[in-house]
């Protein structure tokens, strides 16, 4: 992915709205690259204050806009995390399946022919 991309892909992300596949890649991109991670601070700032501003509580706290994007950056990659388990343990049980039905197969065509 490169940097026009990724940060094409910046609002998308902040809104949780970037597919799966796409994630991966601007993950690994924003990781590695400074002046599109910073971009995306710089964004999430934006959106969070004016989200702050927008809303109906009166809170008197600190934001802690950094806190939250790195949150969200953990949570992603926790995320994509869960789905390649998911995958490896889908194909693992797939494979297992045709290993069970194959020996069934020949057992059972063991006892046909025989």
């Amino acid at each position: 992915m490169t940097c026009l991309e990724a940060r094409k892909r910046i609002y998308d992300y902040l809104k949780n709205k970037l597919p799966d596949a796409e994630l991966k890649e601007f993950i690994e991109h924003v990781s590695k690259c400074d002046a599109c991670m910073e971009e995306m601070r710089i964004t999430h700032m934006v959106y969070s204050g004016v989200a702050e501003l927008d809303s109906d509580e009166d809170s008197d706290s600190d934001l802690d806009i950094d806190g939250a994007l790195k949150r969200q950056m953990t949570e992603s990659r926790f995320y994509l995390l869960r789905l390649f388990v998911i995958k490896v343990m889908a194909m693992s049980v797939d494979t297992i399946v045709f290993w069970a039905v194959l020996i069934i197969f020949i057992m059972q065509m063991r006892i046909w022919l025989l």
